[in-house]
């Protein structure tokens, strides 16, 4: 006789979690993180005729690493504002659809374990409903603070279009 896995232990997954700005902090699934990264915003090189919300690139490992600034991508407040040229940040350097990229981010928090079904799939009100599909949903771990779930498939797609 098998015994099935509980519940519990089938939809618990593990995350990354990190700050965002207004106080909001994100989560992203470690099966697509492949290593966090401090960074000088000064090694960042700006690249014309990209999305807006693409920073640039930088040198990592012998490659090229695309920076994304989901900040600017969920419409808050950019990360790369100002003068930011010996301001520090941390790069989630994840693989999506078999395309490696940077995912620039405030301050890099802790992994945290959830259980999928507790997401509640709607973006916060804060995030504007043109960008909400980068959302899968929001995490509230304790009581008037919530996570965002960030879909990284999503994120890639909305890059990919013109506008």
């Amino acid at each position: 006789m098998t015994v099935a896995p509980s519940t519990t232990e089938s939809t618990t997954a593990q995350y990354i979690s990190f700050r965002l700005s207004q106080g909001l902090r994100g989560m992203l699934p470690t099966g697509q993180l492949a290593e966090t990264i401090n960074l000088d915003l000064g090694n960042i090189v700006q690249m014309p005729d990209l999305p807006p919300a693409v920073a640039g690139v930088c040198g990592w490992r012998g490659e090229v690493l695309w920076l994304v600034d989901l900040s600017y991508a969920l419409r808050l407040p950019p990360l790369l504002a100002g003068d930011y040229a010996n301001a520090k940040c941390s790069v989630l350097r994840v693989t999506v659809q078999q395309q490696s990229f940077g995912v620039l981010v405030t301050e890099v928090q802790q992994l945290i374990r959830c259980d999928r079904q507790k997401i509640i799939p709607e973006a916060p009100p804060q995030i504007p409903k043109e960008v909400a599909s980068i959302i899968t949903g929001q995490f509230q771990p304790s009581p008037g603070e919530i996570i965002l779930s960030i879909d990284l498939e999503a994120l890639l797609e909305r890059l990919k279009r013109p506008g």
